[in-house]
């Protein structure tokens, strides 16, 4: 059986701080020789309950990120496997997967109710014979870096915030699909992103981004909200891409959201709003020019 080093968490987001304790998993795998293991579960535990917040990334594209750390093992937590004893789900991570050490965050639990701590982690691995490394908060702006932290920067527009925890700008990916044409009629198309449901969305208002379709990258200006000018109900994502023409309905898009400009604002008619979405376009392409 392998030896490993084994490093265990939710991971979304995959922020800087998680970096950080990857790493040193990895790090202690090659220097003891053993493998490298990231052990985490294919949904957040929280749906599993019914409860699960707003993510940061896909469960495909976490995963996806994970694997620069070493080999992953991403379990589905059921409600069965959610009423294993601390005991028992630390006894299965040593009989699986041959687990010398385990690399944990602070604030790491584990067990039926999450009634398993870093302290009770270091017990069993004195009883079972593997050692622990506890990693201590990172620290962010003089608190604890979490993606608990991130999500709540996101949804009130501090994507700058966001992105220096982050290690990078938060980012929606999916799917261009038809909308009104209403931006294309005053001259200022936008493709309509789809397919990001279950993901955080920052506070309504409108953002410089960066957007990326067809392999290349564009400056862009973002709205996120209702277009409350034109009577929407509904909350979306358009982003006008600046410098780009052609269609690109049916288009795979990720837009990385850079800065925040002005919160969503109601027009007095289509003149008021092509006439500010050009200052926007401009603010946006010119913040973009130094980023």
């Amino acid at each position: 059986m392998k030896r490993t080093v084994v490093a265990l968490g939710t991971f979304d987001g995959v922020h800087t701080g998680h970096r950080m304790l990857l790493a040193r998993a990895a790090g202690a795998a090659h220097e003891y020789g053993f493998t490298p293991l990231v052990y985490t579960f294919s949904h957040h535990p929280m749906a599993a309950f019914g409860k699960r917040p707003p993510l940061l990334m896909t469960d495909e594209a976490r995963i996806e990120a994970l694997r620069a750390y070493g080999d992953v093992v991403a379990d589905d937590f059921t409600l069965e496997f959610a009423g294993l004893s601390p005991r028992a789900f630390v006894e299965m991570l040593v009989s699986r997967f041959g687990m010398r050490r385990a690399v944990a965050g602070y604030n790491y639990t584990f067990g039926s109710r999450g009634a398993g701590d870093t302290k009770l982690l270091e017990a069993f691995g004195r009883e079972l014979g593997f050692a622990v490394d506890v990693v201590a908060p990172v620290l962010f702006e003089g608190a604890p870096l979490s993606s608990t932290r991130i999500r709540a920067a996101l949804e009130e527009g501090e994507v700058a915030l966001a992105a220096g925890m982050l290690g990078a700008p938060y980012a929606l990916g999916g799917t261009v699909v038809a909308n009104r044409g209403i931006g294309r009629g005053i001259g200022f198309p936008t493709a309509n992103l789809a397919g990001f449901e279950g993901l955080v969305l920052p506070k309504d208002g409108v953002y410089a981004t960066r957007a990326t379709v067809r392999g290349k990258t564009y400056a862009g200006v973002t709205n996120v909200g209702s277009n409350p000018t034109v009577g929407g109900i509904t909350t979306g994502v358009e982003t006008h891409l600046i410098g780009f023409s052609g269609d690109v309905y049916g288009e795979k898009l990720r837009v990385e959201f850079v800065a925040r400009l002005r919160d969503e604002m109601k027009f007095d008619g289509l003149g008021a709003l092509r006439a500010r979405i050009a200052l926007d376009a401009k603010t946006a392409a010119e913040l973009l020019k130094i980023q």
